[in-house]
């Protein structure tokens, strides 16, 4: 990416809170992150099964994603346009915060609206503040108005506007966003996914990045942020394991 299309997209991140990276990821290693996220993880959207996962609304599922696998490549998590544009905001002191995954089975209903995290909620400079934290959301199927793509309120992370005022603000985005794609979005940015209306799992990845000093204390309490064993640590090229300092840490 050139210096000055990055300027550019990263004053509308900004402005806007979130960007919107089309075909930069090979719709091939999509398809084997997805193969290898239901091989691993398929049994937990079993009825029988949902006792052991973190519900995070009406049939959606919210998973840690464990770095091995498809998942413990530099293709995932150290993608050059990626880091190109995060080295832009958080003025190279970045780390990956978490690995996690949402779910929403075939009829899950609307997502409640939130923000995935904020700082200094409710306080006049909050909105003021540069982005904290990113999420990098990768769908790992198509996103379709038939399986609910996400919706996003652009600017709504420089506002501090409580959540009941979006319910019936239409100044929203339901952006369908193919294999390959993602979408950027800062941690305070007000979203809320739709209803699945497929016969198909819908799972949007999600690789956050954050300041290292940035913890998540409400997603992760007794879990650890990120999940990495010695062996794949190993693997992760040397370039990269900065990245990793926040494996396995748990707050509790």
């Amino acid at each position: 990416m050139e210096d000055a299309h990055l300027e550019e997209v990263l004053k509308d991140f900004r402005r806007d809170g979130y960007v919107i990276f089309k075909d930069i990821f090979s719709k091939d290693y999509i398809n084997t992150l997805y193969a290898d996220f239901i091989g691993t993880y398929g049994h937990h959207f079993l009825e029988e099964n949902e006792g052991d996962v973190v519900k995070v609304g009406d049939r959606r599922i919210q998973l840690s994603v464990k770095v091995k696998g498809a998942f413990n490549s530099p293709e995932l998590y150290a993608n050059p346009f990626v880091l190109a544009f995060l080295k832009g905001i958080f003025n190279h002191r970045f780390i990956i915060s978490d690995l996690t995954c949402v779910t929403s089975k075939p009829g899950a209903q609307k997502m409640r609206i939130h923000r995935d995290g904020a700082i200094f909620e409710g306080l006049a400079l909050a909105p003021l503040l540069p982005a904290h934290a990113i999420g990098v959301l990768i769908p790992l199927i198509p996103f379709t108005q038939l399986n609910g793509p996400t919706r996003y309120w652009p600017g709504s992370h420089r506002t501090n506007q409580m959540l009941a005022d979006f319910e019936g603000n239409l100044n929203f985005i339901e952006p369908e966003i193919d294999t390959g794609s993602c979408i950027l979005m800062d941690h305070r940015l007000v979203h809320s996914g739709n209803p699945n209306r497929s016969t198909q799992l819908r799972p949007l990845l999600y690789c956050n990045y954050s300041f290292p000093w940035y913890f998540d204390h409400i997603n992760f309490k007794t879990e650890a942020h990120l999940e990495v064993d010695d062996k794949n640590y190993e693997r992760i090229p040397t370039e990269y394991k900065p990245l990793f300092q926040r494996r396995n840490i748990k707050l509790l």
